[in-house]
């Protein structure tokens, strides 16, 4: 049995007021320990993970936000492993904002599970240990001869049963253990069993409350219109025709911030209903200055990035050997190129603020709300402990919610009223004016022996920077070479990758699986592209560079992670093996496949994809596997979840997906221009998890990246090979 130190000032114990309970926070470094009263059953302070009431009913406070990607059933299964608790008996809820440090709210880069697992078992495991404590001394025994089991304490002597409930306000008296024992996994009875998600019927029926949904009381609502093209700015508007729209109450304007969220001048429609400020908007006669930068267009950035990628990188990532001693020799040369992309989220992003006297109060999804208050405070002059935040549940995010540059504008447009206000995106807002994923442009070198061994590898990323739209253009973080750089996992003596950052006037940002995206599609692209000049078998071919190199370090000092060569064979490995790479195939049917580690998450996959040629170009997905080892598996529903949406993703990116500019304005304007795949365009798919004891990794990016490598393989060994997404834009299509 793992043994694992508690500090006092790591966990408080802390009661209901409400219901006559106990809770138990897990303190992290930051957050103030709470003065409390042991004796007083009846206290409470929200700033618990656990709470128990006197019927047994377990409150579990998720700091993760949730986004449709499972959080609020994953993180709870933790916690209620370790206390024994009956999970039917486990109620989800949000943890109010500042109840825990700021960044423990924070949630992107598959972090969640990964960054509280330890944490949550040891606040079960506390609150379980108070609760035999407390039933030990009823039985007069030693807590040794106690057990928990499904939301009781049993005597193991005489057998003899307490509830969680009955115990909380002697559990509540009790010190907090300076050690608890953690379960051995072996012995674990939820974590690895499937769960339906937390609040899964009332998301079925409509009854479950996104941010679109809130009410508050007195609250109107906003619209607005922006300016077309980033850095311009206001020069008039003429409301007058919208005034005299019924329910109209104000129309405002409001500047721009600039860096860090590139807030643009807008003018707002404030009215009683959505419907009579869109009327109204639609009337507004608004003259903008839209500066020096509004000619630029997708096609010329192209262009600059091909001319750019002759040259030698502006900032070397990463270097081992020399790969000058074989430039020119037996080389194979290729160029990728992927767009802009957009998140185009179900739910189109709004926010609610109310602003009185010198204070604040905002509504809404946030996937960084830590950040997004002190910037708020930055461009509102109100001071970040006058401002209250009420989280919500987001109707997707997938990364556009670490960006709140709509609670920005919800906030300029409410200073200037004395009411909460709801700012609502329409879809064709979400659609024009979203920070996209950046475009970007890959030169690949690579040289071989006499003997079909690698003897060089170069890999020139040129890309948009996010950090030109967070930092300024100014900053020193530009590089986005996740999966190019020096995690790289296949064994190649010589390698140079390096980075050219080529700035465009458009708002950028992270979007799900965001470097390790951009960067996979390139790299398991020109890997199957050099097996098969060598006539090698692609998948033995990856295999022969995986299988002998032993786990290394992604860099030195603390921040470096592990990377498992054996790991990555092992998900290629298992997608080939469930796909039939090695059995005869049908004619006219093709398998490509491709694999990454996502060390950044701790977790591997692959993906091998089957279809069928009907015509040259044209073709059908006959079949999908996908492989995982995420270590630990939390809630296997959760995970096939995820891996379903991440194909779901990944197919949109590969086939269709592209926002494309001119003169500084994004053309597409909604679901009908921004395609996104369709339920009947979803091929058949199979995925398989890896049995792990690795501590868990991170799900919600892993089952995207090698999507779109694996589809191009396949189409490359039917003869074609497209090198730029979307793929329909090199004459494929598909049934």
């Amino acid at each position: 049995m793992k043994k694992t130190a508690i500090d006092r000032r790591q966990f408080i114990k802390i009661t209901s007021l409400s219901s006559g309970g106990l809770a138990i926070g897990f303190m992290l470094p930051g957050l103030p320990a709470l003065a409390i009263d042991a004796n007083d059953c009846e206290f409470f302070q929200p700033n618990a993970y656990i709470k128990i009431d006197k019927q047994g009913k377990v409150i579990v406070y998720y700091s993760k936000q949730e986004s449709g990607q499972g959080v609020d059933t994953a993180l709870p299964m933790i916690v209620a492993e370790e206390l024994d608790a009956d999970f039917r008996d486990v109620k989800a809820e949000i943890a109010p904002y500042g109840s825990v440090p700021g960044a423990e709210h924070d949630t992107g880069g598959s972090q969640s599970v990964l960054g509280m697992y330890d944490s949550l078992r040891k606040a079960g495991a506390v609150a379980k240990a108070m609760l035999i404590s407390a039933a030990a001394a009823v039985w007069k025994v030693n807590p040794a001869s106690c057990a928990a089991d499904t939301g009781e304490v049993v005597n193991t002597i005489t057998m003899q049963r307490i509830k969680y409930g009955e115990l909380v306000c002697d559990a509540a008296r009790l010190p907090v253990p300076k050690e608890v024992t953690l379960k051995n996994p072996k012995d674990f009875k939820l974590i690895g069993k499937a769960e339906k998600r937390s609040g899964l019927k009332d998301m079925l029926t409509g009854k479950t409350k996104y941010g679109l949904d809130l009410k508050v009381p007195g609250m109107v609502y906003a619209v607005a219109e922006r300016c077309p093209v980033l850095g311009g700015t206001l020069v008039s508007v003429d409301d007058s025709a919208a005034k005299r729209v019924p329910g109209v109450l104000k129309v405002v304007s409001y500047k721009g911030t600039g860096a860090p969220m590139q807030v643009r001048d807008g003018v707002a429609v404030i009215a009683t209903t959505t419907w009579a400020a869109i009327k109204a908007r639609k009337l507004l006669n608004i003259t903008w200055d839209e500066g020096k930068k509004n000619n630029e267009s997708t096609e010329q950035l192209f262009r600059t990035f091909a001319g750019k990628a002759k040259d030698a990188p502006k900032i070397e990532v990463y270097k081992k050997g020399d790969v000058s001693k074989y430039n020119g020799k037996n080389e194979l040369v290729a160029e990728y190129a992927q767009p802009f992309l957009a998140h185009a989220t179900m739910e189109p992003v709004n926010f609610i603020a109310s602003v009185k006297d010198d204070g604040c109060e905002l509504w809404g999804g946030l996937q960084l709300p830590d950040w997004a208050v002190n910037t708020v405070a930055t461009v509102s002059g109100i001071k970040k402990e006058k401002i209250k935040v009420n989280l919500a549940l987001m109707g997707g995010a997938f990364g556009r919610r670490l960006h709140f540059e709509f609670a920005i504008e919800a906030v300029k447009i409410a200073q200037q009223f004395d009411k909460p206000v709801m700012l609502v995106w329409e879809r064709h807002d979400d659609t024009q004016f979203s920070p996209y994923r950046p475009a970007n442009y890959h030169m690949l070198k690579a040289s071989t022996d006499e003997k079909g061994n690698i003897t060089s590898w170069q890999h020139h990323v040129l890309g948009t920077p996010i950090a030109f739209m967070t930092e300024g253009p100014d900053t020193k973080n530009i590089g986005e070479m996740d999966g190019a750089d020096h995690g790289f996992c296949y064994a190649i003596p010589n390698i140079k990758t390096g980075y050219t950052p080529v700035d465009f006037n458009i708002n950028r940002g992270w979007l799900r699986s965001v470097d390790i995206c951009v960067n996979t599609f390139p790299v398991e692209s020109f890997i199957d592209e050099i097996a098969l000049k060598l006539k090698k078998d692609p998948l033995q071919f990856r295999l022969s560079l995986l299988e002998n190199r032993a786990d290394f370090k992604t860099g030195e000092g603390p921040g470096a992670l592990t990377q498992s060569p054996a790991r990555i064979a092992a998900v290629l490995k298992l997608a080939a093996e469930k796909i039939g790479w090695s059995s005869a195939r049908k004619p006219n049917h093709y398998i490509g496949l491709a694999t990454h580690s996502f060390i950044f998450a701790k977790s591997y996959a692959a993906h091998a994809i089957e279809i069928e040629m009907l015509e040259p170009k044209k073709f059908r997905i006959v079949k999908v596997v996908a492989a995982i080892d995420c270590g630990v598996v939390i809630n296997p529903d959760g995970l096939l979840n995820q891996m379903e949406g991440g194909l779901a993703f990944g197919l949109t990116q590969a086939l269709k997906g592209e926002i494309t500019i001119t003169n500084s304005r994004v053309n597409q304007d909604g679901y009908f221009s921004y395609e996104l795949l369709r339920y009947d365009e979803m091929p058949p798919v199979e995925i398989h998890i890896i049995d792990s004891k690795e501590d868990p990794g991170g799900v919600g990016e892993v089952g995207l990246s090698t999507v779109a490598p694996a589809l191009c393989n396949a189409l490359a060994a039917a003869g074609s090979r497209p090198r730029n997404l979307p793929i329909r834009n090199e004459g494929y299509s598909w049934v």
